[in-house]
């Protein structure tokens, strides 16, 4: 899932030089989203990363495993499991759907809302350890770790957040099936870019 505004020009002329001022690219500025909230599209993320269909789980589970044991034997993971560096995610007998995003998109959301509700939330860093975060949430340090981890979780459908990073490494490795993609109406400075 993915908001992106349009990036406005800068002082100095050639930050932002590759993109025009068409191009919704733009994800943050100075550790915060550049736009102010919408409870619009809140409340639409909130519906789509919370929207579980019990019925399609087996057909779902069953597409992942094939796609996760391809890329097993290709060379992208195993299916041994190192050391869980891991909090247990919420409700653990209910279905839900996995949010999995970088420390600086963790550290933005507001104290009020960590962890996401009714998702089980991923952080991948290479900085932050269990001993860091009083929430629930699992820690891992890296995208080969996530899907080890992925293959031990029951869930519904994992969803990207951000940050940048997390979604160009994501997309290289072709992990990405679906975008939710928002185009933020107005531009704004930005310095993290999609």
């Amino acid at each position: 899932i993915c908001a992106c505004c349009k990036v406005a020009p800068t002082s100095e002329g050639t930050k932002n030089e590759p993109f025009s001022p068409r191009t919704f690219r733009g994800l943050g500025n100075k550790g915060t989203l550049p736009w102010k909230c919408n409870s619009v599209d809140m409340k639409y993320i909130r519906s789509v990363m919370t929207y579980v269909d019990e019925s399609k789980y087996e057909k779902l589970k069953w597409k992942r495993e094939r796609y996760l044991r391809m890329e097993a034997s290709q060379g992208g993971g195993d299916n041994t499991s190192g050391g869980d560096n891991t909090h247990g995610g919420d409700n653990a007998n209910k279905l839900q759907n996995v949010v999995v995003m970088g420390r600086s998109t963790w550290e933005s959301i507001p104290k009020q809302y960590k962890p996401l509700p009714n998702r089980i939330n991923v952080v991948l860093s290479k900085t932050l350890t269990k001993e860091d975060l009083k929430e629930k949430v699992f820690i891992i340090d890296s995208i080969d770790d996530l899907l080890l981890l992925l293959k031990k979780l029951k869930y519904y459908k994992c969803f990207i957040i951000g940050g940048a990073q997390v979604y160009r490494e994501c997309l290289s490795r072709n992990l990405i099936k679906q975008i939710y993609f928002t185009r933020i109406n107005g531009a704004y400075p930005c310095d993290v870019f999609f």
